[in-house]
């Protein structure tokens, strides 16, 4: 009998396991509909660019400060957070510590919005 409720116990906890993972409450990302067309031409170059200095690069959208942010992440610049921009394009300046551990700490919902196949 007791075999018997923790097998029942155990599938009834997988199955709200699995069901409150997959149902997190919001939609997949859509990449025609949300990204700007400013992100889009940057990433029509990127990838295109011959040079492989964005191999393996990758693009965020986070939440913060209230408002969408991107960052263009680039593995072989000497400046990470460099590439941050508003949602209009305009280039978000990171000018000391206080605002990158704002940044680092309050940022939120990220996406990964496109990938580098070099």
């Amino acid at each position: 009998m007791l075999k018997r409720i923790i097998l029942i116990s155990g599938a009834f906890l997988s199955f709200i396991f699995i069901n409150c993972h997959n149902n997190i409450g919001s939609e997949p990302f859509n990449f025609e509909k949300e990204t700007p067309e400013w992100l889009k031409e940057k990433i029509s170059i990127m990838s295109t660019d011959t040079t492989y200095y964005y191999a393996r690069t990758r693009v965020y959208r986070y939440e913060w400060d209230e408002s969408f942010v991107y960052h263009i992440f680039i593995p072989i610049s000497s400046c990470v957070y460099c590439k941050l921009y508003d949602q209009d394009g305009k280039q978000v300046q990171i000018n000391n510590d206080l605002m990158l551990q704002d940044f680092l700490k309050n940022r939120r919902d990220g996406v990964l919005i496109w990938e580098s196949r070099k």
